[in-house]
Parts: structure tokens; sequence; C-alpha cells
């Protein structure tokens, strides 16, 4: 008999567990396609499409998710970008849609570090921006939005809902510190978090430490609150006043921070001070402040560094450990 007669004889003879096995991974594969459908094929091998979240108050706000190959469930890291928003602010109706389906294509086709390395962990990462119309710089309204963003993650069909863990920088890295003492994540990377405390930020710059861009913060806060930062800083209540070093005791996951010991938009005191409080709360916390670290370096913008790299590693492994932890 031929190879290929007796290969078809065998198959005749396969006991019913086996035809059933196979029927299983062809449809296990049939899943994973089906899965994938719909999606963009990046270069990079990934798969991403347009995530438009909605945030407070129904506004439209631009994300762009990607995942590896497959159904999952996938481990997703939520990421900010520094700065304003990438949609611009063109009122309401179908032209905010059209401008967040626009900032969102940006989003997500970025390569720079560290959204490789997290793909390549086999994470998901969504990209988000930021509302289009924000009432000031640091608008309590971002905290409510970003947090619509972590639920509407939670709910891909993709995601594994207990591992989701946010990694942002400058302005994100703000909001982030912002959403570990608001919402359940596996653990926050914010690096050089702008903004971190003013009170601390102009204390520092009465003592003549440059504060880089946070002096305009500090601007706007007192026009907004029409008084000065030391009056601010003697009743901050009366001011309403609050920040990620005010609200160290409801931090709800494992924090890492980075910052570069050379970025004045990050002044290492007002770090240092972040993490000790948070550890004297009985938070876990880490801290990674090379001497050379310029703003954005944590993204490789404006260019990459050996700096760069290392922080990447430490970020993956950071979170890499909680997503464990959290998955037992």
């Amino acid at each position: 008999m031929s190879p290929l007669l007796a290969a078809r004889g065998s198959a005749h003879r396969r006991p019913p567990c086996a035809l059933l096995l196979a029927g299983l991974v062809v449809a296990a594969g049939s899943a994973a396609r089906a899965a994938d459908d719909g999606w963009d094929r990046l270069p990079d091998g990934s798969l991403g499409r347009l995530a438009t979240f909605t945030g407070a108050g129904g506004e439209p706000i631009a994300g762009y998710v990607r995942k590896p190959a497959g159904a999952g469930p996938f481990p997703v890291v939520i990421l900010l970008h520094g700065g304003g928003p990438a949609a611009k602010p063109v009122g309401g109706g179908a032209k905010a849609a059209d401008e967040a389906v626009r900032a969102g294509k940006g989003l997500g086709r970025a390569t720079h570090p560290p959204i490789p390395e997290f793909l390549a962990q086999g994470w998901a990462v969504y990209s988000i921006d930021y509302r289009p119309n924000p009432r000031y710089t640091l608008d309590p309204l971002e905290w409510d939005d970003t947090a619509a963003a972590v639920k509407a993650a939670r709910a891909f069909p993709f995601a594994d809902p207990k591992r989701v863990a946010m990694f942002g920088g400058s302005h994100g890295g703000h909001v982030t510190a912002r959403m570990a003492a608001r919402v359940d994540l596996a653990c926050a990377v914010p690096c050089a978090p702008a903004g971190l405390d003013l009170i601390e930020l102009a204390r520092l710059a009465d003592a003549g430490t440059p504060i880089g861009g946070n002096q305009r913060l500090v601007r706007e806060l007192e026009r907004r609150s029409s008084a000065t930062m030391a009056e601010i800083a003697k009743n901050p209540a009366a001011y309403h006043y609050s920040s990620p070093l005010t609200e160290v005791a409801g931090v709800r996951c494992p924090v890492l921070v980075i910052s570069g010991k050379n970025d004045p938009n990050a002044p290492l005191p007002v770090m240092e001070a972040y993490v000790s409080r948070l550890k004297a709360a009985g938070k876990e916390a880490e801290a990674y402040h090379p001497d050379n670290g310029p703003h954005g370096f944590y993204f490789g913008l404006p260019r990459t560094i050996p700096e760069t790299a290392e922080a990447t590693r430490r970020a993956v492994a950071f979170i890499k450990r909680q997503f464990d932890r959290a998955g037992r």
C-alpha cells in the first residue's frame, strides 16, 4: 500500500476523541481569524483599529487600540501622551467625531518606545487622547474622561479586565497619577508628571530652582483662584486644591515613577517627595531617576538615548510583575 493510501486509511480509523480534538483546533483557528477581522494590519505585525470612547458629558475622545493577533484575552496598557489634546476643538456633533477619528489615527500609528516593547510582551496598547476643549490645563474633567477610558478598555472583547495598567508621560503622567487614586489598575507608571504638586513647585521656584513649564501652570492656578500660591498653600481646602501628592492615601495600585534628574519640568525634590509619601502611606512604589533624562526621554522623544531603553526595560518588568500578580 502506498504511504498516501496508508495515511488515508489511518485517518478513517482515528478514534472519535481525536476527530473531536481536530475539530476543536480548526474551530479555534477560525474563531481567532474572525476576531481579527476588520483590524488594520500594521507593519510591526500588530493589529490596530480606532477605539474612540465617550468622556464626561458625552464628549467623543480619540483613541486607538493595538493588539497581537488572536482573540486574547490580552493584558492592556493604556498609554497617555504628553502635551495638550491631539484633537482640535471644533464644537460638537459630527465635526467633533471626525476630529476624534483624525486624532485617533495619529495616536495609533506611533512607533516610539515603549509601544513596541509592550506589544512584544503580548499586551494590547490603548493610546488615548484628552478632550479637545478643556476648561484649563489640569481640568478635573480629564480624570472623569480617563476613568471612562479604563472602563472602555476593560470591556474590549479581547481584553483581560483584571490586567489593565496605565503609562503616561508629562501631562499624561499627571493624569496617570490621578488615576492611581481613582480606579483599580494593576499598576501605574507616571513619567515626569507635569504639575505633580503646584504648591511644592511654587516653593521650589521661590527658592530659585527652575521648574520649567510648571511655572505656567502655577500662574494659571493663581489667576483662576484670584490668589497667590502662598495664600493657597495656607488653606488648600478653601481653594479646592488637590494634587497627586495630596491624594497619596487613596492610591489603589503599585506606582513606578520615571523622570530624569536634569528635567526641570519634573524637579527631583518633588518626584522624591511623591515616592516617599507613597511609601510612608504603605503603598508599593519604585522610581527610576537617571542623571540624564530630559523631558520626553521615556518616550524616546525628541530622540532615543541609552536611558530610554533602561526606562522601557524597567517599565516592562514592573508592569509584567503586576500583571502576573493580578492574573493569579
